[in-house]
């Protein structure tokens, strides 16, 4: 404190004592991260000197305040789209606290009316944008208290030291998480204490600084519990009866929630453009999507949750979903139903110039259980998986989502090719399914890959017995006459109109037996080539040998990615039969490295070509693709494949159907044959999607979404440390 004392004189042994008052501000954030504010840090520096994670790890984490507490401004805002504390349920589940001290040694006295403090914050990575455009910081920590730094504000807010008085909480958010332009998730909160007597009118005295991180967002993998299951209301009530029977009976319980983009208010998406909040609309759109019947709630958003150390000793959870850079009608259910106090939405790509394609959708990104990889006895732990997702020429993940997941540095990105799907999915060729038997953490899991050549093998396997078996119709059990009525199946087929001089699509029956499928008979759907305005039909033979000699090399060449990533063997893999069909054609020029047979002159109207490639076909599952499921907790709801349906009467006098009593489908045999010599595996529950989603070239993984519990890392690894990401990374 300032003194001003006139004619002091001390002679001799002479004493003059004076009582000295020393008075400072200081800054507080939760810096260890154990839900209470800490001690301030070191003068004139920031601290830590870096973020740092594990037991021992430093700087506060705050919270991306994403989802719906109230008082917003209109439909389609989350809680950090606004400049004020959304309510009561915000102040605990949704805001990280801060406090300013003034701190006194010796006699009270009054703070000279000329200091000034200041609150400031900025970017701890020059290459980023500017950190309030990441951080909010509000006047206070009580409901409605307001943005004094932010996107919609400034850097920086001079505060009062009476405003202050001994001590004040401010509250502040992350408004977004790690990504694009943010890469570190990081920014730097400045306390700037000015004393003119010391320094000068407005020169900076000394400072206290603190770093902040944002929280991270996890990808949800299929080890979590899960706690609620979506799907779509859209014309397929059957099916949501008997997704709804099988979550019913799932232990635990889940709970089916349907979303219905047909009623659903048009949502104006906001995305942070500089300083404020903008309406946003993709490249070429003026209006958000009219509602529809979209029933692709996998490919909407893609589930994930976020944790940090909160309030107290409690460590706080909230379900947050990426939206996917997707525009169809579903998102309008998303921002007017599935934001809400319990859920929150990210959008990463929302405002970007990035490109909408079908690779966004969340049926393209998936995350895998916890794996390992082993590289010359080093082993690399993957706790929380890695997401996998497809990318390559012709299906590729937009590159803000890309960033987006990259920067939150917990599971790192694999790169498929699913150039070869005709929609360019991940689910469509492979999932993973809970093994609880194996004693390393890191394997308890099967992979599920799809596989013509088994499909195959199981035709050849019967085709003595049962080669008069029939594949893809619908059997039906006629109580009266003791047989089996069939309906066929169809699928709709590109056809050109030789009348109209046009393309259409026509319903076309597919079935057939095990013989026709292993003879050289005429397939019934056609050629998918545009190059030439005529009826190009193939042969079973020609479905048969692309299959296994192209389509199957070309899944494989997946799975060996896989293994390059982690500790993938082939006695972790369950192959599940499904025969594919050529869907579209690649036109252009093949080369001779991309022929299937080198030695068959070339390319056989597509047939010699691999899928994927230049001349070659990218494809749909003609038989019902199994791995296409949706794993719950003890059962998967696995699309009936409506494989060779065998006719026994009165095989399994325990089925629930009349229909699996007196006969029973050769490839759900094999799959459940396969899952049950997993010890502890879960249950096969087979549901017909076949009108409602196979022959829109999706099955019910496509249809669905989950919310799931975060993973129990302390018991799943037997150390208190992997109870929460930020003791259980690496420092």
């Amino acid at each position: 404190m300032p003194v001003d004392e006139q004619n002091i004189n001390v002679n001799g042994n002479a004493t003059n004592a004076k009582n000295l008052t020393v008075m400072y501000y200081t800054l507080h954030t939760d810096r260890n991260r154990d839900g209470n504010l800490d001690g301030p840090g070191t003068l004139n520096a920031s601290v830590p000197n870096a973020i740092s994670y594990g037991p021992n790890g430093s700087g506060a984490i705050i919270p991306v305040n994403c989802n719906r507490d109230g008082n917003n401004t209109a439909v389609g805002y989350a809680d950090n789209q606004d400049q004020r504390i959304n309510g009561n349920p915000d102040l605990p589940t949704g805001i990280a606290r801060f406090e300013v001290r003034r701190n006194i040694v010796g006699p009270i006295a009054n703070v000279p009316g000329n200091w000034t403090l200041q609150l400031h914050i900025n970017r701890a990575n020059i290459n980023e944008n500017p950190a309030r455009n990441h951080f909010r910081v509000f006047n206070g920590d009580a409901n409605n208290s307001t943005e004094i730094i932010g996107p919609e504000t400034n850097h920086l807010a001079a505060i009062t030291t009476v405003s202050v008085g001994a001590s004040k909480t401010y509250g502040i958010e992350a408004v977004r998480f790690a990504g694009r332009s943010f890469t570190s998730g990081e920014g730097i909160l400045n306390l700037y204490v000015c004393q003119p007597e010391v320094t000068g009118a407005g020169n900076q005295t000394y400072f206290f600084s603190e770093r902040l991180v944002a929280a991270r967002w996890i990808g949800n993998h299929h080890r979590q519990t899960v706690s609620r299951l979506y799907v779509a209301n859209a014309n397929n009530v059957a099916f949501r009866g008997d997704l709804g029977n099988a979550a019913g009976a799932d232990n635990p319980v889940i709970p089916v929630t349907a979303g219905n983009p047909g009623i659903a208010t048009r949502t104006q998406v906001r995305y942070l453009n500089a300083n404020a909040w903008a309406t946003y609309a993709p490249i070429g759109e003026t209006v958000p999507p009219l509602q529809d019947d979209d029933v692709w709630m996998r490919d909407t958003v893609v589930s994930g949750h976020s944790t940090w150390p909160g309030i107290g000793a409690g460590v706080q959870h909230k379900d947050i979903f990426m939206k996917a850079h997707r525009w169809r009608e579903l998102q309008n259910w998303v921002y007017e139903s599935l934001l809400s106090t319990n859920v929150g939405v990210s959008y990463p790509a929302a405002g970007s110039t990035d490109a909408i394609t079908s690779a966004n959708s969340g049926g393209n990104i998936a995350v895998t259980p916890p794996v390992q990889k082993t590289v010359n006895g080093a082993t690399t732990n993957y706790l929380y998986g890695r997401f996998y997702y497809g990318h390559n020429r012709y299906h590729t993940v937009d590159q803000s989502s890309r960033d987006f997941m990259a920067a939150q540095s917990m599971q790192p990105p694999i790169e498929l090719d699913t150039d070869w799907l005709y929609v360019g999915h991940v689910d469509e060729m492979m999932t993973f399914i809970p093994d609880n038997n194996p004693a390393d953490s890191f394997k308890k899991w099967k992979l599920l890959v799809a596989s013509p050549a088994e499909a195959y093998r199981i035709l050849n396997a019967n085709s003595g017995a049962h080669g008069n078996a029939r594949m893809l119709v619908e059997p039906d059990w006629d109580n009266v006459n003791n047989r089996f009525n069939y309906d066929n199946l169809q699928l709709w087929n590109e056809q050109w109109d030789t009348v109209n001089n046009r393309w259409h699509d026509v319903a076309v029956d597919v079935n057939g037996t095990i013989n026709d499928f292993l003879g050289n008979g005429q397939a019934p759907l056609h050629n998918p080539r545009r190059d030439k305005r005529q009826q190009i039909r193939y042969t079973y033979e020609d479905l048969r040998n692309w299959n296994i000699d192209g389509v199957e090399v070309v899944i494989q060449r997946n799975i060996d990615l896989m293994k390059v990533a982690f500790d993938l063997s082939d006695q972790d893999i369950i192959r599940v039969p499904v025969i594919f069909f050529p869907e579209g054609f690649l036109p252009g020029n093949f080369t001779f490295a991309n022929k299937i047979s080198p030695m068959t002159w070339g390319r056989r109207e597509g047939f010699n070509v691999f899928p994927g490639k230049q001349g070659g076909f990218q494809v749909g599952a003609l038989t019902a693709d199994m791995p296409n499921m949706f794993v719950g907790n003890d059962r998967l709801m696995v699309p009936k494949p409506f494989g060779p349906w065998i006719e026994a009467p009165g095989h399994n006098v325990h089925a629930a159907t009349d229909e699996d009593r007196n006969g029973y489908d050769l490839f759900e045999q094999d799959l459940v044959q396969k899952i049950a010599a997993i010890h502890n595996g879960p249950t096969c529950v087979f549901i017909n999607d076949w009108n409602d989603y196979h022959a829109a070239l999706g099955e019910i993984h496509c249809g669905t979404n989950e919310l799931r519990a975060p993973y129990n890392g302390q018991v799943a690894f037997g150390n208190a440390r992997y109870a929460n990401w930020w003791t259980a990374v690496n420092a």
